[in-house]
């Protein structure tokens, strides 16, 4: 038996998350670590303090993307929505964290690639090469053609932009920036101005 006591908004966490993956266990490391196992996956969740003891980022790692594929970035989106009292109150401004960046440029990141699916099925994602609070930066290829994409989560807007090596045919450069703008006005009209 621990003779520690998870914080609520742990707890709340972590019965959020526990309760879309049915058959998840849950281990308490400490007041402030969690872990959700569902057969040999991990889902590791832990709070972060500012030097006042104010929570400040729930931190959230997922190796396998569970929490994407149960569709639980809306929820962790909205985290407070549904809380009560104090753990709503310890939820105010609280950052959620997950893989690295926040659960808001998360979902944009994903809606900038299902953009791209739609503008052509040329573009195909390699991998993740930077994920940081509300940048992401991944590898991308257009036909054989290698690029990387930045996805910037500002608070007005949502930068899109591309970097390509050198050389790099100017024909495709030109088809993929066009296509970048289209994705960056789309993803801004529906994230930012709706």
């Amino acid at each position: 038996m621990s003779d520690f006591k998870p914080y609520p908004v742990l707890e709340y966490t972590v019965n959020l998350i526990e309760k879309t993956i049915s058959g998840a266990k849950i281990e308490y490391a400490s007041a402030s670590l969690a872990t959700l196992k569902d057969g040999n996956d991990t889902i590791d969740l832990e709070l972060d303090f500012d030097s006042t003891g104010k929570l400040i980022t729930i931190i959230i790692k997922d190796p396998k993307e569970i929490i994407y594929s149960e569709d639980l970035m809306g929820p962790l989106n909205n985290l407070e929505e549904n809380a009560k009292g104090e753990i709503k109150a310890a939820l105010k401004g609280v950052t959620v964290i997950v893989n690295g960046l926040d659960v808001a440029t998360n979902m944009i990141f994903q809606e900038v690639k299902d953009e791209l699916d739609q503008v052509s099925n040329s573009y195909e994602f390699i991998r993740s090469i930077e994920r940081k609070g509300t940048k992401a930066k991944s590898r991308f290829k257009f036909g054989k053609h290698l690029f990387e994409l930045t996805v910037i989560n500002e608070p007005t807007q949502v930068i899109v932009t591309a970097e390509f090596p050198e050389p790099f045919d100017a024909t495709i450069r030109k088809t993929i920036e066009a296509d970048v703008l289209k994705v960056q006005s789309a993803v801004c009209a529906e994230f930012k101005f709706s």
